[in-house]
């Protein structure tokens, strides 16, 4: 970190709050029976009521709201016993009704938590609601080489979990913990995929700085449309080092809306007044060394709740929820993955970072806690299901969840080795590729390619011999030299074809030495 960044950080205090947008996982949208797919040739997948027609009336999909019903009861909220949607009114080329449904006045739940997974520290959950997504506009070039924007509404109606997070975060780091885990709790729950590169998943942050020590919140301003962790970090980044800059020089930030622009190809705050504008370099400066491209820029003022003109969708009935319902949902809910981490790595003994990467994967903890099951150490199953397993389903393409290996065969390798049966590379080497790819049982492998275990007596033969013909070795080791160790045990391991264990010809080799110095000293 350089020296003015450090100073700067030292005097203002990062202060961020996060709206998330995840795709709820559907079939088909919020309001119509229009199937959701990632891809496809635009506009293929609209109809009457998600193209705003003359008549067309929505349908509040059922499987939408159970899963953010989920979501706001796993993070804590408080659910009210009637929720209604509104109507947002703003108009956009991609919003073909010139408003969407939202909810404002009723939300599906409030008051909430979010423990963050590393550091275990509790958010503020302001609200979490339902709401329709909008279309996209598609930026290109007509026929003629003239500047265009084509409109694509496959999009529109897709249900959406909107979560709002309090300002309670305070460094680019917990930002970043908090994007992962309200990713970890949305999968597993099974509420959205969050796969960002698919637009399952989209950050928009709420930045403000203000001086250390004070508690006012000064205004702030709101990214939009963050689709990536990357760019939620450096969007972060540079704005805090641009308000910092701006009321280092005795200039007043404003509530307003901004872009990232990731490749820094707009004018350096464009269309800003001078007053509002802090010197570039200055701005510059602040940042992590190294800096390149990205900053954020001006789109336009912050809209307040008035400006959209909400009001309750005169097309939809409220939702009855029953206390029946709320309590039956709130009892199937799966574990928390910060309770899984806590679990993983305070009563198991999982190493902090492994714990927080098995919670992120649900597919691969399940398969975790099968290799536990089956009484491997929590430790090396960790290390297993981590390394092992994930270095071969990636090599294959595959995820956790598709994973064709049993944990008990797993176990097995692990019993041979720390039984001492067969050494570890040969069983993670030579005994494990024929397990996952030819779909065996270790003991079948073991038998077909005659690994069988030495027993003590052929041991002890193989590195009696080993001792008898590198005799330059063995003056090497009684003189100190331990590097000479390795003639002799490499002997041995081609005379047992690999399957002496490494302890146990060592133990052997330590026994022959005592016994030469013994022999030497009578």
């Amino acid at each position: 970190m350089t020296d003015a960044r450090a100073e700067a950080l030292a005097v203002w205090e990062l202060v961020v709050g996060l709206e998330v947008h995840a795709q709820l996982d559907t079939r088909t949208k919020l309001f119509c029976g229009c199937a959701l797919e990632f891809g496809g040739a635009p506009n293929t997948r609209t109809c009457p009521t998600c193209l705003g027609l003359p008549g067309a009336l929505p349908r509040l999909n059922g499987r939408a709201l159970e899963a953010a019903l989920g979501v706001a009861l796993a993070l804590g909220c408080e659910v009210p016993a009637v929720t209604f949607l509104d109507r947002k009114n703003y108009s956009y080329p991609d919003l073909p009704k010139n408003y969407q449904i939202s909810q404002k006045h009723a939300c599906l739940g409030t008051g909430g938590t979010l423990e963050l997974l590393r550091s275990g520290r509790r958010v503020s959950v302001v609200d979490v609601h339902l709401e329709e997504d909008a279309g996209k506009l598609v930026h290109g070039r007509d026929a003629a080489g003239a500047p265009c924007s084509l409109v694509d509404l496959n999009r529109a109606g897709t249900p959406l979990c909107e979560l709002v997070l309090g300002p309670d975060l305070r460094s680019v780091d917990e930002v970043d913990d908090a994007c992962e885990t309200i990713a970890a709790v949305l999968v597993a729950l099974g509420a959205s995929r969050a796969r960002m590169e698919e637009g399952n998943l989209r950050f928009e942050a709420s930045v403000s700085v203000r001086r250390a020590g004070e508690t006012a919140l000064n205004p702030r301003t709101e990214i939009k449309n963050l689709n990536s962790y990357a760019a939620v970090r450096r969007a972060v980044t540079w704005e805090q080092a641009r308000q910092v800059a701006l009321l280092e020089q005795g200039g007043r930030t404003r509530a307003e809306t901004r872009l990232w622009d990731e490749e820094g190809r707009l004018p350096y705050e464009q269309g800003v007044p001078d007053a509002l504008r802090p010197p570039e370099a200055r701005v510059r400066a602040l940042l992590p060394a190294g800096w390149t491209g990205g900053r954020t820029q001006f789109m336009r003022s912050k809209e307040d709740a008035h400006d959209y003109r909400y009001f309750p969708e005169p097309d939809l009935p409220p939702v009855l929820l029953p206390a029946d319902l709320v309590e039956a949902a709130r009892a199937a809910l799966p574990e928390a993955p910060g309770a899984r981490r806590r679990r993983y790595a305070e009563a198991l003994g999982v190493p902090q970072r492994q714990a927080e990467d098995l919670t992120r994967d649900r597919p691969l903890a399940a398969w975790f806690e099968g290799l536990v099951a089956e009484g491997v150490p929590a430790p090396e199953a960790a290390n297993l299901a981590l390394n092992q397993l994930a270095a071969w389903l990636k090599g294959r393409g595959l995820d956790a969840a598709a994973c064709p290996v049993p944990p008990r065969r797993v176990a097995r390798l692990h019993a041979l080795v720390a039984a001492g049966a067969l050494p570890r590379d040969l069983v993670w080497k030579q005994v494990w590729p024929r397990v996952a790819d030819d779909d065996l049982d270790p003991d079948e492998v073991i038998r077909r390619e005659g690994l069988t275990p030495v027993d003590a007596g052929a041991l002890d033969a193989a590195v009696d011999a080993a001792f008898a013909a590198n005799e330059a070795a063995v003056r090497d080791l009684l003189a100190g030299k331990q590097k000479a160790r390795g003639a002799l045990v490499g002997a041995v391991m081609k005379a047992t074809k690999g399957r002496a264990e490494p302890g146990q010809v060592n133990a052997r080799i330590d026994a022959l030495l005592a016994q030469k110095r013994a022999e030497a000293g009578g």
